[in-house]
C-alpha cells in the first residue's frame, strides 16, 4: 500500500512534510483533515492519531504522529539527499538543535501571531486585547532575531551551505505570521535573503502551492457556532498568555559572540540538576560512562544570564555542551550527539526504522505536552508560593493539574500501553526524558503515580534500568527543592519576571 499522509496545509508542520515529500519524489496519498471544520477532533481520525493533531502518517499498519518524527522517518526510509539530514556528526547535531529549539519558541510565536491577528477576530469572531497582540509581536521579533543571529548567522542556510530539514521547518513556521499580514522581514535583511534562497531551492511553484492556503487565510469565512464551541477550549490559551520564550534576554545588538575556539579539549556539560533536561543528559552520560567535566550553572542564581555563559550558549539556557570548539544547545540534540559520538547501546536510539521513529515521536511530542505541564505544576504548586513568595490562584493550579492528568493519561495510553518501556521492551531516550520530567511534579508533592499502577510499574523499571544510586544522585537537588530558603529580594524580583508565563 502507498504511504498515506493526513494533512491540512493551513498547518505549518503539515506544509513542511508536504514540501519535503513532493520535493524528494516520495509517493503518497494525501488525506485532507480540515482543521477549521474540526475534522481532527473526530473519532475516525483518532483511530489514526489518538493525539487528534495533524500531521499524521500511515505506512501500511505503522502509524506515526509528530512532524519532526515523520520527517526523520521519511528521510531514513526513502534515502533522500544527505543535505536534508547530514551524516556528518556535528552538522546533524546542528539540525537536531534547531528542530528541538523551535517547538516552544519560533513555532509557538508564529502560531500565536497568526491567531491573534487573523484567526481569533476573523474566523472565531473573538477580539484580542491590543496589549496581548503587541506582546505576541514583540515575542515574535525576539525569536526572529535568535533565528537570524544564532542559527543563520552569515551562512546561506541555517546549518551550513545547503538546505536542511531545519530550513524547511523554519520557513513553514515563518509563513504563518506572513499569512497574518505581519511584515516579518522588516529589519531582518539576512532572513529575507534566506527566505528567497529557500524558496528557490524548494522551487517557486511547489512553494506557492504549499503555502496557498495560509496566504489566503485572512479570507476565511467565520466558523459556525458548533465548530467554534469545539475549537475554542483548545485555543483559548493563545489569548491569555505569552510563551516563556518572551523572557529570553537578547540585546538590541543581537546575540553575544560565540565562545572563542581555543578551549580545553574534552567534553564539558553545563548543567543544573534542578532542570529536568539537564538530569536526562547527566544520567545518560553517567550511565554510558561518557567522560565529561561538569560545569554547574545555578539557574536560581541567574548564572545562565551571565555574559560568560552566553558565549557558550547564546540562548542562555541549560543544558549546553562544549566539545573542543563545538558548542551545542538543546537537550534532545545533546542526547543524540552523545549517543552517536560515543556509540551508546542501540536500545537508547535504535537503528531499526520504526523503533527509532517511535523514539523521535515521543521526543517531539513531549516539548509542548509532558514537559510543559510538569514544569508548570512544579512552579505553581511549590516554587511560586514557597520560593518566590507569590501565591497562585487555586483555579490556576487546578487547571494545571487537570492538564497534567490529561498528559499522563496520553503518556500511558498512547506511548506506554502494555509495553515495558515507552517505545518497546527496552529503555530508550524517550523513557529517560519522560521520567526526568515527571520527577518535577513529584518533587512538589504531586502524587502522580498513586492512581496509575501501570505508570508506577514503568517508573520502577526505569529506576532499576538506570540504577538506583544514579537515579537518586541525579534527582537529589529537585527532591530537596521544597526545603530551599527564599531568595534575596533583588534576585527574587528578577526571577519572577522571567517565569511569569508559568502562571498561565
Amino acid at each position: 500500500m502507498v504511504l498515506e499522509l493526513y494533512l491540512d496545509l493551513l498547518s505549518q508542520p503539515c506544509r513542511a512534510i508536504y514540501i519535503f515529500a513532493k520535493k524528494n519524489g516520495i509517493p503518497f496519498q494525501m488525506h485532507t483533515v480540515d482543521l477549521r471544520k474540526g475534522e481532527h477532533l473526530s473519532d475516525a481520525f483518532a483511530q489514526v492519531n489518538p493525539v487528534k493533531k495533524v500531521p499524521a502518517m500511515k505506512d501500511n499498519d505503522f502509524t506515526l504522529s509528530e512532524s519532526v518524527a515523520i520527517l526523520l522517518y521519511l528521510t531514513h526510509k526513502y534515502k533522500v539527499p544527505d543535505h536534508w539530514y547530514p551524516q556528518d556528526l556535528q552538522a546533524r547535531a546542528r539540525v537536531d538543535e534547531y528542530l528541538a529549539w523551535q517547538h516552544t519558541t519560533l513555532r509557538r510565536s508564529c502560531l500565536r501571531a497568526l491567531w491573534h491577528k487573523v484567526m481569533f477576530p476573523v474566523f472565531l469572531g473573538e477580539q484580542v486585547p491590543s496589549e496581548t497582540l503587541a506582546a505576541t509581536l514583540a515575542e515574535l521579533d525576539v525569536n526572529l532575531r535568535v533565528l537570524e543571529d544564532k542559527f543563520l548567522q552569515d551562512k546561506a542556510f541555517l546549518v551550513g551551505p545547503h538546505i536542511s530539514l531545519a530550513d524547511l521547518v523554519a520557513i513553514t513556521e515563518v509563513m504563518h505570521p506572513i499569512g497574518g499580514g505581519c511584515p516579518v522581514f522588516e529589519g531582518h535583511p539576512k532572513l529575507a535573503a534566506w527566505y528567497h534562497r529557500v524558496e528557490t531551492v524548494v522551487g517557486k511553484e511547489l512553494f506557492r502551492e504549499a503555502n496557498e492556503v495560509i496566504l489566503k487565510v485572512k479570507d476565511s469565512a467565520p466558523v459556525n457556532l458548533i465548530i467554534k464551541q469545539k475549537v475554542m477550549p483548545r485555543v483559548l490559551a493563545m489569548i491569555h498568555s505569552v510563551s516563556g520564550s518572551s523572557s529570553l534576554k537578547v540585546s538590541p545588538r543581537g546575540l553575544p559572540p560565540a565562545a572563542p575556539t581555543a578551549s580545553i579539549m574534552g567534553l564539558e556539560l553545563y548543567l543544573d540538576l534542578l532542570s529536568q533536561p539537564c538530569r536526562a543528559v547527566y544520567i545518560f552520560a553517567k550511565k554510558n560512562s561518557i567522560p565529561f567535566q561538569l560545569r554547574t550553572i545555578e539557574l536560581l542564581k541567574g548564572q545562565h544570564y551571565t555574559d560568560d555563559f552566553a558565549r557558550v550558549n547564546p540562548l542562555r539556557k541549560v543544558p549546553a555542551l562544549k566539545d573542543g570548539d563545538f558548542l551545542l544547545a538543546e537537550s534532545v540534540a545533546i542526547l543524540l550527539y552523545l549517543s552517536r559520538k560515543y556509540k551508546a547501546p542501540d536500545h537508547w536510539y535504535p537503528q531499526d526504522l520504526q523503533a527509532r521513529a517511535r523514539v523521535d515521536e515521543y521526543l517531539s511530542w513531549q516539548h509542548t505536552a509532558v514537559r510543559s505541564c510538569c514544569t508548570r505544576a512544579m512552579w505553581q504548586k511549590m516554587m511560586f508560593p514557597k520560593y518566590l513568595g507569590q501565591p497562585v490562584p487555586p483555579e490556576t493550579l487546578a487547571s494545571t493539574l487537570a492538564e497534567l492528568d490529561r498528559c499522563l493519561q496520553m503518556l500511558e495510553d498512547k506511548f506506554l500501553r502494555d509495553q515495558a518501556f515507552l517505545t518497546g521492551p527496552h529503555i530508550s531516550m524517550a523513557d529517560l526524558v519522560a521520567i526526568t520530567e515527571l520527577m518535577h511534579p513529584v518533587s512538589a508533592g504531586c502524587k502522580i503515580f498513586e492512581s496509575r499502577p501501570k505508570l508506577d510499574a514503568w517508573r520502577k523499571r526505569m529506576e532499576a534500568a538506570v540504577g538506583e544510586n544514579l537515579f537518586q544522585e541525579a534527582h537529589a537537588v529537585v527532591l530537596k527543592a521544597k526545603d530551599m530558603p527564599p531568595l534575596d529580594p533583588d534576585l527574587r524580583e528578577k526571577l519572577k519576571l522571567s517565569v511569569q508565563s508559568l502562571l498561565y
